[in-house]
Order: C-alpha cells, then sequence, then structure tokens
C-alpha cells in the first residue's frame, strides 16, 4: 500500500514540476518577445499545456506588439520626413518628445554641438548644460510657445549664443507625443560685433573727450583772462591747445580711414608687385625721418630674387608706414628698428622689430583691437591713438593675409604680416 502513495506522490511531483517548468519557458519565450518586439506564436510547442489564460495573454500581446511596431514605424518615417526637410537648412533644429528625450538633430546643429552627434535617444539634459535652456524648455510645454530667447552655451571653453524659438507638434496616436520643435540661430558674430561696437563707441568717446576737454578749458581761460596774462603764459596756452588740435585731427583721420577701410563699396587698386622692391623704396625715404628721431632702421631682406604680391602699394605703404611708427615710439632713444622679410612656401613674410620693453603675453592677441592699450596712457605719451595696429589688420586682410605679434627673446617686439604671392604676372586691375 505504501508503495502505491509513494507512487501517487511522484507522479503529483512529475504533474507539477512539468508545468512548474512549462511556466517558467513560456515566461523566458514572453520576457524574448518583449525585448525583441517580435509576436508569439501561440500555437508553439512551448505553449502547449498552459492554461488558457494564458493564450489570451499572449494574443492580447502581440496585438500590443503589433501597435507599438506600427506606432514606432510611423515616428521614424515621420522624423526621416522631418530630418530630410530639415537637414539642410542652415539653422540648428532639434526636435523633443514630451519626456525630454531627443528626437532629431540636424547637421547644422552637432556642428556647432559636438556632443549632439550621437544624442538621438538620450534625454537632451546630458547633452545641452544650460539651465536657462531648460527653463526655456519648461516653459514652451506649459505654454505651448514661447518668444524667442536669446541664450548662451559654455562648449569646449567657449561661448556659443544662440537666438532660440520653439513650437509645440501635435503628433496624432504617438505614444510620447506631443513633440517639441526648437530652431536655433547662431548669433555669436553678432554678439561679438555688438561688444566691439559698444567698446568702440566707448572709447572713441573717451579718447575725443580728452583733447577736445583740454582744448576748451585753455580756450576758456584765454578768453577770460587774456588781458591780465603774460604773453609767455599765453603762448603756452596756445602751444598746448595747438598739440591737442594736432592729435583730435590725427584721431579723426585714423577714424575715417578705418571706416574707409570697412566700407563694403571700398575699392582698391590693385597691382602686382615685388613686395622685396616695395619695402627698400620706402626704407630710403624713411631713414632720414628715423634718424631726425635717434633711431637707426636696419634692413634684413633677400639679397636676390624677388616676391611677387597683388596689392593695392599705396595701402601697404600705409601698412609699413604705421609699423615703423609703432616701433619708433617703443624703441629708445639710439636704438634699432628692424624692418625685414623672407619667402614662406607659396607666401612673403614682412616684419618689423622694436628695442622695446615688449608686451604682456596675455595683452599680445590684442593689441590689433581699436583703442587697445596695454598702459591706458602709453599711446597719448608717445603721440599715438591706438587705431595704428588696428588699420593694418584692416588693409592686410583686403589682402587675403594674416598679420600677428610676438615678443622676442630677451628685449623687443616683432609684428609680422604675410601675403600670398603671384605665380606670374597679371595685367593691373582696379576692383
Amino acid at each position: 500500500m505504501s508503495y502505491f502513495f509513494i507512487a501517487l506522490a511522484a507522479l503529483a511531483a512529475f504533474i507539477f514540476a512539468n508545468k512548474y517548468y512549462n511556466q517558467k519557458r513560456a515566461i523566458r519565450s514572453l520576457l524574448e518577445s518583449l525585448l525583441t518586439r517580435t509576436s508569439i506564436l501561440t500555437h508553439s510547442k512551448k505553449f502547449r499545456g498552459i492554461n488558457e489564460n494564458w493564450i489570451h495573454l499572449l494574443e492580447e500581446l502581440n496585438s500590443l506588439l503589433a501597435d507599438i511596431n506600427r506606432l514606432e514605424k510611423q515616428s521614424s518615417d515621420r522624423l526621416r520626413q522631418i530630418e530630410t526637410t530639415l537637414g539642410s537648412i542652415q539653422e540648428g533644429v532639434l526636435i523633443i518628445d514630451r519626456d525630454n528625450y531627443i528626437l532629431l538633430v540636424n547637421g547644422a546643429l552637432t556642428n556647432h554641438f559636438e556632443v549632439l552627434s550621437d544624442s538621438v535617444g538620450k534625454r537632451v539634459e546630458s547633452a545641452l548644460h544650460s539651465s536657462k535652456f531648460l527653463e526655456f524648455i519648461r516653459e514652451v510645454k506649459r505654454d505651448g510657445v514661447a518668444a524667442g530667447r536669446e541664450i548662451v552655451f559654455s562648449e569646449q571653453k567657449q561661448e556659443i549664443w544662440m537666438e532660440i524659438s520653439a513650437s509645440r507638434l501635435e503628433v496624432a496616436e504617438e505614444v510620447a507625443a506631443p513633440w517639441y520643435l526648437f530652431v536655433l540661430h547662431d548669433i555669436t558674430r553678432l554678439k561679438a560685433l555688438e561688444d566691439m561696437r559698444k567698446h568702440f563707441v566707448a572709447n572713441a568717446s573717451h579718447e575725443l573727450k580728452t583733447p577736445v576737454s583740454i582744448i576748451k578749458g585753455y580756450t576758456e581761460t584765454l578768453v577770460g583772462d587774456h588781458g591780465k596774462m603774460e604773453q609767455e603764459d599765453q603762448l603756452r596756452f596756445l602751444n598746448v591747445i595747438h598739440r591737442h588740435a594736432e592729435r583730435l585731427t590725427m584721431l579723426i583721420n585714423d577714424l575715417l580711414s578705418l571706416s574707409r577701410l570697412e566700407r563694403e563699396s571700398l575699392s582698391l587698386h590693385w597691382s602686382n608687385a615685388d613686395i622685396f622692391s616695395l619695402v627698400r623704396d620706402f626704407s630710403h625715404e624713411y631713414d632720414p625721418r628715423l634718424k631726425d628721431h635717434g633711431r637707426e632702421l636696419l634692413i634684413d631682406l633677400p639679397e636676390e630674387g624677388t616676391a611677387m604680391v597683388r596689392v593695392d602699394v599705396l595701402k601697404i605703404n600705409q601698412v609699413l608706414d604705421n609699423l615703423i611708427e609703432n616701433a619708433r615710439k617703443y624703441t629708445p632713444a639710439e636704438g634699432k628698428i628692424r624692418l625685414g622679410g623672407s619667402l614662406v612656401d607659396k607666401a612673403v613674410d614682412i616684419w618689423v622689430e622694436d628695442e622695446g620693453p615688449g608686451v604682456p603675453k596675455m595683452d599680445v592677441a590684442k593689441i590689433f583691437e581699436r583703442f587697445y592699450r596695454v598702459d591706458k596712457g602709453r599711446s597719448r605719451d608717445t603721440g599715438g591713438t591706438g587705431l595704428g595696429l588696428s588699420i593694418v589688420k584692416h588693409i592686410i586682410d583686403l589682402h587675403n593675409g594674416r598679420v600677428w605679434a610676438e615678443n622676442l627673446e630677451g628685449r623687443g617686439f616683432r609684428v609680422t604680416f604675410r601675403l600670398p604671392v603671384v605665380e606670374k604676372t597679371a595685367p593691373a586691375e582696379v576692383l
């Protein structure tokens, strides 16, 4: 009798174990289906002997997976259409869903933010670290649309200014609907130009105000007290007025030069010329003027060969004049100024060296800015306007060249400009 009960218990255990393993296998199949989003064959042998409720569950799951796949295909098709439409525009385009997951980023935006190149499917917060932008997103979600906003992003130690507009996209039947479209227009250059304009206006006003105030003060004294003043004092006052009137004239002339250089309609008189010959001719004319100021001009040019460049000769002479004058101001009496040049690949370098104290490293890159001074009183003391090197840069830019500055070892400062050489002579041309 005991053997019968043992056999019966073993049979019950076998049936229970078989059902347990069948259900476990069915659950594993169910998980695989969910992960791969593929339909389950309800008549598969994996589900034989499973409760009838399992079959209903599998049928519902198959229906749900079919709906999900259909919606995903619709989303992908819609995103491809949008990407095709917006991919070629210059403005940056970003689309996110209601949970802040990135759905689309066009090429124009990834050019500005490399971190967005593989960001589709990630949350926008993990890619763009800007509290102002996240606040703007919340505002768009709340109101559906928001007025354009100027927002600055910090990307690789530089600031990128974007003007951003946004709108809500109603996407029917989408699980993560609505979507939100953001259009980002790069205004970094405009911001830089605006800052330059503000600084220029402030600096120009300050530079013009100084001589005008001095002239006004001295003339008022002369007008009010000329009957009581000694002739020697009157002459001294007139000399001060004359000196500052000359400075005012220099400032106005340099400002007019900059204005002419920056006009788009500027006409340059182009011709092909040997830059080494131009430099030699210029040095012959300028050398006596430097000797009168107690400085010596040394020339360091190749003895043979030519370097043909396409230039406006008068403008290049203006560049040389400004560079030599700048070097003269900071070279001590009895010092030497060196003017040289050399061929570099398909270009020619012309440089001017002084024997002055040089410029702090942090200020070297800024010396071509208008009115920029390492020492606020430096140019006034030496008679400069603070615009000479800025004029140099504008002229060289118009010649498709570049200009830079560097401190020399020991003592001295060098300014170099580079111009492309022409391979063969072309007829003179006026543009």
